[in-house]
C-alpha cells in the first residue's frame, strides 16, 4: 500500500468515459478504464489467443495529462511494496497491429507512443494491458487521441489503492512524458526520419 497520497487524474474521453491515472510516487502509474463506450469493430471479427475488445477515442485535454506524467518522472521514487508483474501478449496481436499504426500510410499522419504489453500490480488472469496514444503530425492540437485493450474497469466510487492495474513504469512514463511535451514539429522531425530508416 502506498505510504503517500495517491494522486488521481480522471481523464475525460469525447466518446464517453474516462481513463484514469494514479500514483503515490512509487513505482509505477496505475491506469483503468471507466465507462468507455467506443469499441473498435476489427477485421478479422474473431480475435485469436487471449484478447480483450479494442477501445478508440481521444482523450480532449492533453495538457493535465502532461502535468500528472512531468509530476510523476520528477519526483516518484522505487517502491519495494508495488511489486510489479510483467505483461504478456498471448498468441493475439498486439495493438499497435490491430490499430495499424505502424503502416506506412498511418505514419504519415500520426505519431504514437505504445504500451504494449504494459506490467500490472494485483491479481491478473486476463488479456495483456496495452494502451497507445497518438498525435496528429503537423498539428499542435490540446487532444490526443488513444486505443486501449485489456485495462480493467474502475467501478465509481473505488478506491484505486485496493484494485489490481494496469501499470505505466517508469522508464515508460519518461517516454510518454517526452512524446506529449514535444511540440509537434520535432515530434514530425523525429518520427518522420525513423519512418524512413526502418527496414518495415
Amino acid at each position: 500500500m502506498p505510504t503517500t497520497p495517491t494522486y488521481v487524474l480522471a481523464a475525460p474521453v469525447d466518446e464517453g468515459g474516462e481513463i484514469v491515472f494514479a500514483h503515490a510516487f512509487d513505482s509505477g502509474i496505475r491506469v483503468w478504464m471507466r465507462g468507455l463506450t467506443r469499441s473498435v469493430d476489427e477485421r478479422p471479427r474473431r480475435l485469436r489467443g487471449v484478447a480483450a475488445p479494442l477501445y478508440g477515442g481521444t482523450i480532449r485535454n492533453m495538457e493535465p495529462l502532461q502535468d500528472f506524467m512531468s509530476d510523476f518522472v520528477e519526483h516518484a521514487e522505487d517502491d519495494p511494496a508495488m511489486p510489479l508483474s510483467p505483461g504478456r501478449i498471448r498468441d493475439t496481436r498486439p495493438v499497435v497491429a490491430r490499430t495499424s499504426l505502424d503502416s506506412l500510410s498511418s505514419r504519415m499522419h500520426f505519431s504514437y507512443r505504445a504500451m504494449s504489453p504494459m506490467h500490472t500490480v494485483g491479481p491478473w488472469d486476463g488479456a495483456a494491458a496495452e494502451l497507445l496514444l497518438s498525435r496528429v503530425r503537423g498539428l499542435d492540437y490540446r487532444h490526443v487521441g488513444f486505443f486501449a485493450t485489456g485495462l480493467p474497469e474502475l467501478p465509481a466510487g473505488a478506491a484505486p489503492d485496493t484494485l489490481p492495474a494496469a501499470v505505466i513504469s517508469r522508464e515508460q512514463a519518461e517516454y510518454l512524458a517526452e512524446y506529449l511535451h514535444a511540440p509537434a514539429g520535432p515530434v514530425l522531425h523525429h518520427l518522420g526520419r525513423a519512418a524512413r530508416s526502418s527496414p518495415r
